[in-house]
């Protein structure tokens, strides 16, 4: 049996840093095996015929949001105000595009309750945006894509 002059309470210190460290080589290994990362994305924000706020009052016009980091699977939404500058009611509509890159099109979605709805002129409504994030994504570390915000006069 060979002895040590190593103090107890030296190699409990040791046993305990080897110990967090193992965990916390498990706990990456275990991240990059399950795909587990975050990304990043900026939408930038485009109107036609209508205007963008991110306050109901309107006070606060936004032409990109800051989607923040994700998960893979995880969706966020966001309230914004659409108000009609014009003089007659609009309808909503909306285009997604230049996907950067273009291959975060295939694992992200982007939707809204906006479509189709009527907005009176003078006035603005609420919609809400959502981002969601397929569970099988790889490759894509950032993201960036445009949202064009259509308001269509009403034929009447």
């Amino acid at each position: 049996m060979v002895e040590t002059n190593i103090p107890l309470s030296y190699r409990q210190l040791i046993m305990l840093t080897l110990f967090i460290l193992g965990f916390s080589v498990a706990f990456i290994a275990y991240g990059v095996i399950s795909g587990s990362f975050t990304t990043n994305n900026v939408g930038y924000i485009k109107t036609i015929g209508v205007s963008v706020y991110s306050d109901a009052e309107c006070t606060k016009e936004v032409d990109f949001l800051d989607w923040g980091y994700f998960q893979p699977g995880e969706s966020k939404n966001f309230t914004f105000y659409v108000k009609n500058n014009g003089t007659v009611p609009m309808i909503l509509s909306h285009n997604v595009q230049n996907w950067t890159p273009p291959a975060a099109e295939n694992y992200i979605t982007f939707s809204w309750d906006g479509e189709a709805k009527i907005v009176e002129n003078g006035h603005a409504i609420p919609v809400t945006l959502t981002l969601h994030v397929a569970e099988n994504v790889t490759g894509i570390e950032s993201f960036s894509f445009e949202l064009v915000i259509i308001g269509s006069e009403i034929e009447q």
